[in-house]
């Protein structure tokens, strides 16, 4: 019997399509981040900037939507990042190590650390570690819902489809080494990462951010009224160290790194290293990404403004856990792509009917040709009789043979659409007696418990029991492997 994995053949996944386009424009300055190529072999085709002081977001998405025309962006993966001073923070400790339990405190929770109602928030979260057995550190990330609204609006009025809506943080966290050959396995690090407005503070270990802090100093002020600056920047960082400390995540970091739009902020490092008891070092973003010479004169024509922010993001989009854009706009996505799926599985089922239909029709005219042929040459009616009746007992077979094939797709189609996505079947089997047997794993005991239900509901399927449901650990992750089984419901079959 075939194995069916329906996460490689998730007909949803649409990371790997087109280009990848980093955008953002939470600043005086819009940046716009081209990638082509998959993830181990990703590159920067693109950068764009454009100042937008003082825009409206009307005019904010006409210079976005000229940006895309000049880069000629199509199929693109549109991805929007959102920097460390629009979003609320906070390390906490969540007394469970299930996810969907994790989710449910969290929307408890979340309201008590903002001004705002549940309905006014978007909120997500990174999982630090696993304590106690039972325990888990997260790092619980909130936004409010009018920020991410506006960036789907403008994006959408510049004619272009949000695809995911990313923390910054998380993105450069992602892609240290790859973005600034920093080595985070063996001990935290601290990422300084200086931007037009705001400097992004983070603590990162094992491309895992720890803890975020927003600096609401940049290089603007840096560099225009640096004697006003420099100082209260250097005390910022302090207490940035000061606070993660005292949250007793990990340990101390062990060296800083200063990054962003730095190139004519060498001082800061030297305060930095006269200031701290630990050290710090300037490490330029570009000279690891091995940049075409067109692309580097972008980058540094932007004396302000960094681009790390777009950039990094695109080189780990497929390993990020934040993700802001709302359950509703999910939700409707996933029906709209369920939808597109159920029609190409449609329209691949009636072609193969329509070529099996032909082959048949073809077959029976031959069939009776050569009958005709036999009925000239011999005259025994006896014989023509049998080979009659031979043909027919042939495409009666075909044709019953195709019954079962067309009733299978549509228990295979029945089986995806009732399972959760984060559901994995490793073993799908039936047999001519109509047993059916299904193995898998998943995140968790209530998604087979779900599944469960939902083939009980089904007219496919009767009898459905399950016959074991076994917990394992997978390095953090606690996985629930099973099996069902059930009987196929053939009077299901229209």
């Amino acid at each position: 019997m075939p194995i069916i994995n329906f996460r490689k053949l998730n007909f949803l996944a649409e990371s790997g399509k087109g280009d990848l386009v980093g955008i953002d424009f939470s600043s005086n300055t819009l940046k716009v981040a081209q990638a082509k190529g998959p993830l181990n072999k990703r590159k920067i085709v693109n950068l764009l900037s454009r100042d937008i002081t003082g825009l409206p977001d009307l005019e904010i998405s006409k210079v976005i939507r000229e940006c895309c025309n000049k880069l000629g962006v199509k199929d693109a993966h549109i991805i929007n990042t959102v920097p460390a001073h629009l979003i609320l923070t906070k390390n906490i400790e969540i007394p469970s190590i299930e996810h969907s339990v994790i989710k449910k405190i969290i929307d408890l929770q979340a309201p008590r650390h903002t001004p705002f109602s549940r309905e006014e928030i978007i909120c997500d979260y990174i999982d630090i570690c696993t304590y106690k057995n039972t325990y888990t550190k997260i790092l619980l990330v909130i936004v409010a819902r009018n920020v991410i609204k506006r960036q789907f609006e403008i994006l959408e009025k510049a004619g272009l489809k949000l695809g995911s809506v990313l923390l910054a943080p998380e993105g450069l966290a992602r892609s240290c080494y790859k973005t600034l050959k920093v080595e985070t396995e063996i001990s935290p690090v601290g990422i300084i990462h200086v931007d037009e407005n705001f400097t992004d503070f983070a603590i990162v270990f094992k491309e895992k951010v720890l803890f975020i802090r927003n600096i609401p100093i940049g290089a603007r002020s840096l560099l225009n009224e640096r004697e006003k600056f420099e100082m209260k920047f250097i005390e910022e960082i302090k207490r940035s160290l000061e606070a993660y400390q005292a949250e007793d995540i990990e340990s101390y970091p062990k060296t800083l790194i200063l990054t962003g739009a730095m190139e004519e902020l060498k001082e800061i490092e030297a305060l930095l290293n006269n200031n701290l008891h630990l050290p710090a070092r300037i490490t330029p973003y570009f000279g690891n990404l091995m940049l075409p010479d067109e692309i580097l004169r972008v980058a540094f024509k932007t004396r302000y403004a960094s681009f790390l922010n777009v950039i990094a993001p695109l080189f780990s989009l497929e390993e990020l856990k934040v993700n802001f854009v709302p359950e509703e706009v999910k939700i409707k996505r996933s029906l709209e792509e369920r939808g597109r799926d159920l029609i190409r599985i449609g329209i691949f089922t009636l072609t193969i009917f329509i070529l099996v239909f032909f082959i048949l029709l073809s077959k029976i005219y031959f069939k009776a040709a050569y009958l005709k042929n036999l009925g000239s040459k011999y005259q025994t009616l006896n014989q023509e009789s049998q080979k009659l009746e031979s043909a027919s007992a042939k495409v009666k077979s075909v044709r019953d043979y195709l019954s079962n094939r067309g009733f299978f797709l549509e228990v295979l189609t029945e089986l995806h659409n009732i399972s959760p996505l984060e559901l994995e079947f490793n073993d799908i089997r039936f047999d001519e007696q109509n047993k059916f047997s299904v193995r898998g794993t998943s995140e968790s005991m209530s998604m087979v418990f779900s599944f469960v239900d939902n083939m009980k509901k089904s007219k496919y399927f009767q009898d459905v029991k399950t016959k074991y449901t076994t917990k394992r650990k997978d390095g953090l992750k606690d996985l629930t492997d099973f099996e069902v089984t059930a009987l196929l419901n053939k009077e299901a079959n229209p």
